[in-house]
């Protein structure tokens, strides 16, 4: 959970930086892509919000890891070694696909896409560090409450009266009725 809205952002920040840096070739296209192409840069923030609250619910995951002692496990190196590049590689092209209506053979040779898929390791390696720390820093979090919680975990918090409850005197036994069937009648045919 902390992993992949890091992720998400390594990619999409990369991709911002790149067109920053390095705008693509033309004004024309330039137009195109603010026109149609980047679009959906109007919902930013709640692509933030979504991320931000997953970012919450997975330190709150490492929390609760830490206060039953469990180690978390790493962030998954793969996520952040595969999913900006192919992202970013599939995003550019859908942009262009939106934009044009075409896919052109060249679109891997613009400077803009070269610049962006060169971002995308240096950034998904600074969110791969990010996620480690924040794994940390939730674990032990929650490990540093463990001793404070404690007492209330063991019970010593509730009173001796309320620990253990008096023992009923007479045990009570279900109605035969209860148990779906009644006592043994004599055979049918004895009874004519």
């Amino acid at each position: 959970m902390v992993a992949l809205p890091l992720a998400v952002a390594s990619w999409l920040g990369a991709h911002c930086l790149a067109y920053w840096l390095v705008a693509p070739a033309g004004e024309h296209q330039m137009g195109l892509h603010a026109e149609s192409g980047h679009a959906y840069l109007g919902y930013t923030p709640a692509i933030f919000l979504w991320g931000g609250a997953l970012l919450a619910v997975g330190l709150v995951l490492c929390v609760g890891l830490g206060l039953r002692d469990v180690r978390p496990s790493p962030p998954p190196l793969r996520l952040f070694a595969l999913l900006p590049p192919l992202a970013f590689t599939v995003q550019e092209h859908v942009e262009r696909l939106i934009g044009t209506g075409s896919l052109p053979p060249d679109i891997v040779l613009e400077p803009t896409f070269l610049v962006g898929l060169a971002l995308q390791v240096p950034l998904a390696l600074a969110a791969l560090l990010v996620a480690h720390a924040l794994h940390r820093t939730g674990f032990d979090f929650g490990r540093l409450l463990r001793p404070r919680l404690a007492p209330l975990r063991t019970g010593a918090a509730i009173p001796a009266s309320l620990q253990r409850l008096p023992a009923a005197a007479t045990p009570i036994t279900p109605s035969v009725l209860a148990l779906g069937h009644g006592p043994r009648a004599p055979p049918a045919a004895a009874c004519s």
